[in-house]
């Protein structure tokens, strides 16, 4: 890849942020508000239509990296995490090699996210037991599905210009830092924090994040990953939309 396709990508990843700072702000202003005046007031049809709010998501986590790798060229699929299905490979060599590859891949993202999930859960249920509370969760499939899309393929978008650049064991690491900065920035990560509920949300999200960073140096495969983050949520629950 020549120099100035190099260079775009970080074009491309700088774009992405001042887009969510942008969004970021204007949901801010558009919020705050409503939170000071009286109950009649309704807040705007973009804050309180899920399909709206959602389907905009959608088409910033995953539009913003289609474009750049399938128009401009300048992301790498490899970089993304986007491995080849071991059915697509013509020859049985290949096949016997792709499928060897993929049961690794599977093997070691159960494993992590097995032991995500018991930390997960041992601190549900010391919270639990110190506070003497228990947070109301829901199990849905697709809220599950449809964050972890967005989760994954944002990150993975993030990261692939630190990987190529560093290589994965360490790039996958320093990808993570534009993901924090994006939280941090953010007024509602913060008012989660606060919440027991919420908090709880974030702390999984945050586990996720990391794990995501753990598998793509240990399997350079998103597909597996984005199942178990989908599995993960679904089965543990979640407080908040």
């Amino acid at each position: 890849m020549n120099e100035l396709a190099f260079a775009e990508r970080w074009l491309w990843l700088a774009g992405s942020l001042c887009i969510a700072t942008f969004a970021i702000a204007v949901r801010w202003i558009l919020e705050r508000p409503h939170t000071t005046t009286s109950a009649q007031t309704q807040p705007p049809l973009i804050l309180t239509s899920p399909w709206i709010y959602q389907v905009l998501r959608i088409l910033y986590a995953v539009g913003i990296p289609v474009l750049a790798l399938l128009w401009r060229g300048v992301l790498t699929p490899s970089g993304l995490g986007l491995q080849p299905f071991f059915w697509g490979d013509a020859t049985q060599e290949n096949s016997a090699t792709g499928w060897n590859d993929w049961v690794r891949d599977i093997g070691w993202t159960c494993a992590y996210t097995s032991g995500l999930w018991f930390l997960i859960t041992a601190g549900d249920i010391t919270g639990s037991r110190f506070s003497g509370r228990h947070h109301v969760l829901k199990h849905r499939p697709g809220y599950a599905l449809r964050e972890a899309v967005y989760h994954q393929a944002h990150w993975a978008f993030y990261r692939e210009p630190f990987v190529l650049l560093w290589g994965s064991a360490v790039g996958a690491w320093i990808g993570l830092l534009p993901v924090a900065a994006e939280a941090l920035v953010n007024p509602a990560r913060w008012a989660d924090a606060q919440s027991p509920d919420r908090g709880r949300d974030l702390l999984i999200r945050a586990g996720l994040a990391i794990l995501s960073a753990i598998l793509y140096i240990q399997t350079q495969n998103i597909w597996p990953v984005l199942i178990a983050d989908a599995v993960l949520v679904w089965a543990l629950g979640y407080t908040e939309e």
